[in-house]
Parts: C-alpha cells; sequence; structure tokens
C-alpha cells in the first residue's frame, strides 16, 4: 500500500531561527514527558522503549531538518521521511513538519483518513477547545509550569516577591531552622529565606521548576543547606519531625487533596513547629492575582475553611489573617504601579499560619 504525505504548519511572529530553535526545544521537552528521548544535532536519533525510531539524516538550522523515521518497527521495509522546514514568510516564519510515506500499515485505502481524523484532527480541535485549551494554559503558567517564559519568569517572581516578605515576616527563619518550601518553583523563595542562616529543602512536581531553582540555589546544594527534589505535595519524601516551618506560596487552590498535604506537613513539622500558608481569596477572581482561566481550575476557601482544614490535619492553633502586602511590594523594590496593585485590595490575600 502506498504511503500518504502528513503536513502540520503554524505561521508565527519569529525570525527563522528563533523559532526553530523554540519549535526543537518544546518538542524535545514534549517527547520526554511521554517517554521518547530525541536528541536534535547533525548526529541525532529518537528513541522510544530503547528502540530507534528515527534518525537525522540532514541537519541544516534555521531552515532544515530531515529525519529518517520507522513508525513499524516490526516491518524493516516500512522507512518514511520526516521533514522539519522553518521558512520567512513576510514577517511571519512559516514552521511545516512534513511526513512522507506514512500510512503503509493500514488495511484500507481509507484508513489513513481515519488515523488522521483519530490522531491528529481530534487532538487538535480538543486542545483548542476551552477545557483542554484552558486546561493547558494553567499548567503551563502555574499549576505545572513549563517552557522558556516560565523559567525566566519563575527565576525572578515580581508578583510573588510580596507574598514571599509576608510568610518570611510571619516565619521569621533564623540559623537554628530548617524550612520546607512546598511548591518552591525556581527556588527564589528559598534563595530569600536562606539569607536568614537556616538550612532549607524545597519541592516542585514540575521537571523544569526543579531544574531552575536548582541552578538559582547551586552554591546553597553545594554547602550542604539546601536540598531540592522533584516531589508531590501528597507524599513527602522526608522523615517525620524534619523541619522547624513549612512555606507554601501560589500553591494551595491547585492542590486536588488539601487535607492530605497539610497532615503532611504537620507530620514532617516537629511539635511546636509553624506553617504558613498564602493562598488567594474568591475576592481575587478575576484580578491579576487570580486570572483566567487558572480561576476557573482553582479553589478558593474562606478564612474559615483554611482554619478548619489546618485544625483537622492535627495543628492546634491556626489563624488567617490578610495581610497587607504594599511594604512587602516596596520592600521588594517593584514598580510604582505595581506597588499600586498591591494596595488596592487589602482582602485579596489570605496567610494561613499555624502551629
Amino acid at each position: 500500500m502506498e504511503g500518504s504525505t502528513v503536513t502540520l504548519a503554524l505561521e508565527v511572529r519569529a525570525e527563522p531561527q528563533a523559532a526553530f530553535d523554540a519549535f526543537v526545544e518544546e518538542l524535545g521537552a514534549a517527547l520526554d514527558r511521554i517517554g521518547i528521548d530525541f536528541e536534535p544535532g547533525p548526529d541525532g536519533r529518537v528513541h522510544e522503549a530503547g528502540v530507534d525510531v528515527g534518525r537525522i539524516a540532514a541537519w541544516e538550522p534555521p531552515g532544515r531538518a530531515l529525519l529518517h523515521w520507522r513508525s513499524a518497527d516490526w516491518d524493516p521495509d516500512d522507512a518514511t521521511e520526516l521533514e522539519l522546514r522553518c521558512e520567512a514568510a513576510g514577517e511571519t516564519t512559516r514552521i511545516t513538519l512534513e511526513h512522507r510515506g506514512f500510512g503503509k500499515q493500514f488495511w484500507g485505502e481509507h484508513e489513513v483518513v481515519g488515523w488522521f481524523a483519530d490522531q491528529l484532527a481530534t487532538a487538535f480541535l480538543s486542545r483548542s477547545a476551552p477545557l483542554m485549551y484552558g486546561n493547558w494554559l494553567t499548567d503551563r503558567a502555574a499549576r505545572r509550569p513549563s517552557g522558556s517564559v516560565a523559567r525566566a519568569g519563575y527565576r525572578d517572581p515580581t508578583h510573588h516577591r510580596p507574598s514571599f516578605g509576608a510568610v518570611l515576616a510571619a516565619l521569621q527563619p533564623g540559623p537554628d531552622d530548617v524550612l520546607l518550601d512546598i511548591g518552591c518553583g525556581g527556588g527564589a523563595f528559598l534563595a530569600d529565606a536562606l539569607r536568614s542562616g537556616c538550612r532549607a529543602a524545597g519541592v516542585d512536581h514540575s521537571a523544569e521548576m526543579v531544574r531552575i531553582a536548582r541552578e538559582l540555589n547551586a552554591d546553597a546544594i553545594a554547602d550542604g543547606r539546601l536540598e531540592i527534589v522533584r516531589a508531590d505535595a501528597s507524599r513527602l519524601p522526608f522523615d517525620d519531625d524534619a523541619f522547624t516551618c513549612v512555606a507554601t506560596m501560589q500553591v494551595f487552590f491547585f492542590l486536588p487533596d488539601p487535607a492530605r498535604v497539610l497532615a503532611e506537613c504537620r507530620r514532617v513539622l516537629r511539635d511546636g513547629a509553624r506553617l504558613a500558608v498564602f493562598t488567594v481569596s474568591e475576592e481575587a477572581r478575576g484580578t491579576p492575582a487570580a486570572p483566567e482561566p487558572m480561576a476557573s481550575r482553582a479553589r478558593f476557601y474562606t478564612d474559615e475553611e483554611l482554619v478548619e482544614l489546618a485544625r483537622g490535619a492535627g495543628f492546634a492553633e491556626a489563624t488567617v489573617t490578610r495581610p497587607d502586602l504594599e511594604p512587602f511590594a516596596r520592600e521588594a523594590g517593584l514598580p510604582d504601579d505595581i506597588v499600586a496593585l498591591f494596595a488596592s485590595d487589602q482582602r485579596a490575600g489570605q496567610l494561613l499560619v499555624a502551629r
């Protein structure tokens, strides 16, 4: 059976080199998440479950890359070509991915249409419809950050620094403390906290955030003052009574099981040690603190609900305040127009402190 040509294309406002580099980076990261290893470059290969799937036959960035491809490892004669092209088109670059000779294993001439509808068109339409599109945007930016924009933003999260200040003021870590940061992102809060002389650990479920946090805090890790691991907040990889304080910021509203996470916090905290959780209230919905589509995928809590959750997890004392973040925004050196955002609504943020 003759194969078909399958073509995917995108026009983007970028120079060809920037488009090529971004596409290769994003493709490699996405393939890695599903267990496919992509090695770009002149001698690059693609591996799936230890099997060679593709081999780069031509590597000519930014214009072109050609791969010899094998979709059917059970048929050595089924060899196809995949070509990536990035071509200037006026003020845009056209990114084209073309698979030539695909579909020789189909049992009928029109089965390729079924495959195209089921495997490509349905995926494209569902991922550009509100539910999955909104989920992707939320994950990409906040719930499981990834990509170059997230890496840059979480390395220096300016809009989060006021909440960092409020949490540090509540916990007041010092040289005798061992602090845990849950959802540590790019490690900026850890860097601030370590200036107190404490030791610390950070966890995040995003592999990219763990890598950025380790890079940002490389000296502290080398000195043995800091450990950063990829982990689930509901199953913390630490012994009982390991910490004197726990912090989590801009994370709580995304937790699927907050009661379990708080119970884990209580388990790893020593008796009398303190917990600080910064989250945003229902009043923040639709503002820069909780924009859509994130707000529709987050859970907001009343002050009373937060207190009840903490006490249910075993904390004897728990209080919630609505901290004034303006002083912390000024202390962080944020521009006046950004400081004004924090000054305009004093009830957007919630700070749960428990012990």
